[in-house]
This record gives structure tokens, sequence and C-alpha cells, in this order.
């Protein structure tokens, strides 16, 4: 996991190829955000079910964040490792 300071790119530092101006070089610090994106990205829940053991405004709430979860879970990720 790269740490990235807060002068990061200022002055050119980390900027350069082969990590001649410092750590982590760009790519690094690139490359460790599309694992933490990847690793962040939610499971889609396939298995819960809001049914009659909650009440009206509970099976709501259940269900809305169910579908906003399998939203996120749908949503492509753009940035990744090559």
């Amino acid at each position: 996991m790269a740490k990235i300071p807060t002068n990061f790119g200022s002055g050119g530092s980390h900027l350069t190829p082969g990590g001649a101006a410092g750590t982590p070089s760009l790519a690094e610090a690139l490359r460790d955000i599309a694992d933490d994106l990847a690793a962040a990205k939610p499971a889609p829940i396939t298995a819960a079910d809001a049914g009659a053991a909650y009440g009206p405004a509970e099976q709501a709430l259940l269900n809305a964040l169910k579908a906003q979860l399998n939203a996120l879970a749908a949503a492509p990720i753009k940035t990744t490792k090559g």
C-alpha cells in the first residue's frame, strides 16, 4: 500500500519513471488505488429478504438498502490494474 504524502507531485516529485523522484511513484500509487477500489466493491445480496417478520417500515428500509448495495455491486469499476 502506497502512502501518498501531501506534497505528492509538487515540483515533479514522484512523477518520473523508475522511481527516480521518490517513492511511491505515480504508477505505484495508481495501482494501489485500483486495488483499494476493487476491494471496496460490495458483493451482490441474493439471499436477504425482508419478509413478514418485519414491519412495513423495516421491510421498506431493508429492501431499499438491498437495492442500493446491488446497484453498487453491478456498477463497473473503471480503474483497474493492467
